[in-house]
């Protein structure tokens, strides 16, 4: 995956604009490649750039900002940036990466291209990567974005997915040489899963840390890899 994101930022007040690219320039996942103020403008810069990632407002000199993403070619992924909280529930509807409120607050920021980033990366695998887990006896076809978690299993891979729990004929080694750069984080000698998955992190009152998956999962982060884990999931609280 892409470590910069080609970013183009819309906002028909130019002060919240210029605030926000300043914001990102200081973010080194991103590169703005256009700005615009209006919903004509939006959609002639973005089909012209076809960038990665649109921070979008939706109030654009009376127009709504969703006309942008209909009136566009190839949606990338957008992060709604409004004062307005009504809009929610909509936005997600649209299948928005995020949505910030202004006034931006920089950790918030970093948080949407996190997540950003974790919407691009499962649009790109849910095109390609096809593996065959063996469940039960039969074969059962997932994309890696079904993934939760994957630990070595002597000559196999178990592999906990959307689908249950299943086998890899493969070594450890190549199984994660497979997989894309950045898809996976290793929690434990033989242990990785799936960032998209992390809803969350804790520590129990022995100080051991943990990962709380999106399917309820809960996997132990050895102590070797504390730190580094941390350092990861920084952003998600």
């Amino acid at each position: 995956m892409k470590k910069i994101l080609q970013t183009v930022v819309i906002d028909d007040e130019e002060y919240c604009r210029q605030d926000l690219v300043e914001l990102l320039q200081k973010s080194p996942q991103v590169k703005i490649v256009g700005e615009a103020g209006s919903t004509k403008e939006a959609i002639r810069i973005i089909n012209q750039q076809v960038p990665d990632l649109v921070f979008l407002d939706l109030n654009l000199n009376g127009s709504h900002g969703f006309n942008v993403i209909t009136g566009i070619e190839k949606v990338p992924a957008v992060i709604a940036v409004t004062a307005f909280s009504q809009h929610a529930v909509e936005g997600y509807s649209m299948n928005l990466a995020d949505y910030i409120l202004k006034p931006v607050e920089k950790k918030r920021l970093q948080l949407a291209i996190h997540r950003a980033r974790d919407q691009i990366l499962l649009r790109s695998l849910k095109e390609n990567h096809a593996i065959q887990l063996e469940i039960g006896g039969s074969t059962t076809p997932l994309t890696i974005s079904d993934i939760y978690w994957a630990k070595a299993n002597e000559n196999y891979v178990e592999v906990c997915s959307t689908a249950g729990k299943g086998l890899i004929r493969s070594t450890f080694t190549n199984f994660k040489h497979n997989l894309p750069a950045g898809f996976t984080l290793e929690i434990s000698r033989g242990l990785i899963v799936a960032r998209h998955q992390i809803k969350q992190w804790r520590r129990d009152f022995n100080g051991h840390l943990y990962v709380i998956l999106k399917c309820k999962g809960v996997l132990r982060v050895s102590k070797r890899l504390q730190k580094e884990v941390l350092q990861q999931l920084e952003y998600l609280g």
